[in-house]
């Protein structure tokens, strides 16, 4: 899978284009559900729905050259934002973490909102 990774204003250098991408964390999503245990040995279970705002994805592939792993290292220190696009769509949410493996890069996103709908 391609996933492109966007600073959200003009940067030069702003773009990174991630091919075979791992699609772990990338089609799943949960509901805003929780449950609560009663006196008489039951649950209420309280639904409020789904929001695209509850979506984590962690996007993990091998950069093609080190400056693409260093491009990405810098937008994620530099922006509280980014816009990340893929099959499903393209989202605008904040890095939570960049953590470099043995020769992959994986990148935590919270999504805050989708950009194309």
């Amino acid at each position: 899978m391609i996933v492109t990774i966007n600073a959200p204003q003009f940067d030069i250098d702003g773009q990174v284009v991630a091919e075979g991408v791992d699609p772990d964390g990338l089609d799943g999503f949960s509901r805003r559900v929780s449950r609560v245990a009663t006196l008489d040995g039951g649950a209420a279970i309280n639904d409020f729905g789904y929001s695209i705002a509850d979506r984590t994805l962690t996007i993990t592939w091998r950069p093609r050259t080190r400056e693409q792993a260093e491009n990405v290292r810098r937008m994620v220190q530099s922006y509280g934002r980014l816009i990340v696009s893929f099959r499903d769509g393209c989202y605008l949410g904040a890095p939570e973490r960049l953590t470099p493996l043995d020769d992959s890069v994986s990148l935590t996103f919270l999504i805050e909102k989708r950009l194309d709908a």
